[in-house]
């Protein structure tokens, strides 16, 4: 059984000093660092704060700041920080003087549990000891406490919120439902034959909580804007609820020169998949399944009140989908 007490004990009683940061609300600008600021939902919340250069100082982590990514973003007024979450000494030169962090971590790059927990804890070990007042994290529920499988991308997170739960700092976690970009990544529809596609989700008459990550970057500026409120919370979040023919209706509407089909995978289906995560995505759907993924649409709205639905995301995300489509062909 993977545990926490493997990679940290006592954490409260760890750190005494700190890097430097305290804020008061005369003080201007909030220094903001942004973990995973070159990818979706990073960049999602990165931008939206850049939007406001009077509140915030955007600080954005990547390990590659010579991208196109973090360019697009210093342009934009951020400060590109050079720092690994497996290098300690980066992260808190990274955090020093932050009054904020938001972080994500990512199990996907590497497909190890463990080393995306222990990064995760390094994040908030070093936020600790530079002072750091707030931390918002992307959790999740452990799943595997709920139906008894495995799901080692959200069981990670859900280890990295006990953590933060335990060190006595203040935090907001973020639990977030399927993205709509999925469905021009890892979900985008399957060609089945000419212009004949399956939408490949095993809801098995269940529905599907669902938003644009894009829309988390207006979420994280309406904490901030009040950030006591929210220390201590869980915000469970979600746009909207879909059954698979609302999917399927709303794709066949969007896309009148293709037809969209109901394949009806099973769990099971996707368990005997071969591909590297195929198990861990089945544990999801089951979860999704489970009624256990409380998500919370009147929370979100209130905190997003532009949220995109299903249909209005497909309507300005129309060429990226038809970009996923031909790479399908």
């Amino acid at each position: 059984m993977f545990r926490l007490d493997w990679f940290r004990k006592d954490p409260s009683e760890k750190y005494r000093m700190g890097c430097g940061s305290s804020f008061d609300a005369s003080d201007g600008p909030r220094t903001v660092v942004v973990f995973g600021s070159t990818g979706l939902l990073g960049g999602a919340i990165a931008r939206r704060l850049l939007q406001e250069p009077f509140l915030y100082k955007v600080r954005c982590v990547t390990r590659r700041s010579s991208g196109e990514k973090a360019r697009e973003l210093a342009e934009h007024g951020a400060v590109i920080v050079n720092a690994d979450l497996g290098e300690t000494k980066s992260l808190e030169k990274a955090l020093e003087g932050a009054d904020i962090m938001f972080l994500t971590t990512h199990y996907w790059e590497e497909k190890n549990k463990e080393k995306e927990v222990i990064k995760g804890l390094n994040a908030i070990d070093a936020a600790i000891q530079c002072g750091v007042k707030h931390i918002i994290f992307n959790g999740s529920e452990n799943v595997k406490k709920i139906i008894g499988k495995e799901c080692n991308h959200l069981d990670s997170k859900s280890a990295i919120e006990e953590y933060i739960r335990e060190v006595g700092i203040n935090f907001t976690i973020l639990r977030l439902p399927f993205w709509l970009e999925n469905f021009y990544s890892v979900f985008k529809p399957h060609k089945l034959k000419h212009a004949v596609y399956a939408v490949a989700l095993p809801l098995e008459g269940s529905e599907l909580d669902v938003m644009s990550v894009e829309d988390v970057g207006e979420i994280v500026a309406s904490i901030l804007r009040r950030p006591r409120q929210y220390y201590g919370k869980t915000l469970n979040l979600s746009v909207e609820s879909l059954s698979m023919e609302n999917i399927v209706d709303t794709f066949n509407r969007h896309f009148d020169n293709r037809k969209f089909t109901d394949p009806k995978i099973r769990i099971k289906d996707m368990e005997k998949f071969q591909f590297p995560g195929s198990k861990d995505l089945a544990a999801m759907f089951e979860f999704y399944q489970s009624g256990q993924a409380v998500r919370d649409i009147k929370l979100t709205r209130k905190l997003n009140p532009h949220a995109l639905t299903f249909d209005r995301w497909l309507s300005e995300n129309r060429d990226k989908v038809e970009e996923a489509l031909r790479e399908a062909n």
